[in-house]
């Protein structure tokens, strides 16, 4: 099977503690967006998002595991976990680990004052101090024109056009919401989310005309 494009999205927290005061943080809050996988219409596994967030920093996990069987077959299988740190809406950490069909890879970065260093297996780069993952769980990724892939590290350029006011199954009820089409030189897709920037549901044409599907809730068909 071809190589799937897995949209990462990374989900966020950072958990302050400290002495109970009035400077003190406030408690973080968390996000869980589940979603159920499916490829051409039949379930094939999981990504599941966690995103703890203080008034201005993040911190996010994300888990994928996705297994195509073709007669019965174990024909594909995908691990992906990853973890990001935010700060004012630039990712300022990753480290993301991938398990895609038998080949392993690493993805790391830190920022270091005016610059972001991302290394990649053994590769090295620079990217500038503020940028952002496909995070898809931020209503602001949507006003991007490059963003980092944690899968592979690559620096890419999208391009984001709003589709207006669309329905879409949520939890195996139909939903409206705002749907969106990014592009990039390699894939594309189509993503909604809610008035109020909760981020619902994503399709994905994969190469051989196969469809990637995520959908918020249990195994129901898209």
């Amino acid at each position: 099977m071809k190589k799937i494009f897995v949209p990462l999205i990374t989900v966020q927290g950072l958990l302050f503690l400290g002495a109970l005061s009035a400077s003190a943080s406030p408690p973080a809050t968390q996000q869980v967006f589940d979603f159920t996988v499916f490829m051409d219409g039949d379930v094939v596994g999981q990504h599941v998002f966690r995103v703890d967030s203080s008034e201005t920093a993040k911190k996010v996990h994300s888990e994928a595991a996705f297994n195509v069987k073709f007669l019965m077959i174990n024909a594909y299988r995908y691990q992906h976990q990853a973890n990001e740190t935010w700060q004012d809406n630039c990712l300022t950490s990753i480290e993301a680990i991938t398990h895609d069909n038998g080949k392993d890879s690493l993805v790391e970065g830190q920022s270091k004052g005016n610059e972001f260093l991302l290394r990649r297996d053994r590769d090295q780069e620079t990217l500038p101090s503020c940028i952002m993952t496909f995070a898809y769980w931020n209503p602001l990724m949507l006003k991007q024109s490059r963003l980092l892939n944690p899968q592979t590290g690559e620096y890419l350029d999208v391009a984001i056009t709003p589709k207006g006011l669309d329905k879409v199954a949520v939890k195996g009820s139909e939903t409206s919401a705002h749907r969106y089409h990014l592009k990039t030189r390699e894939f594309d897709m189509d993503l909604w989310y809610a008035d109020n920037g909760d981020w619902l549901a994503l399709d994905s044409r994969l190469e051989g005309g196969h469809l990637l599907t995520y959908r918020l809730g249990g195994p129901k068909t898209p």
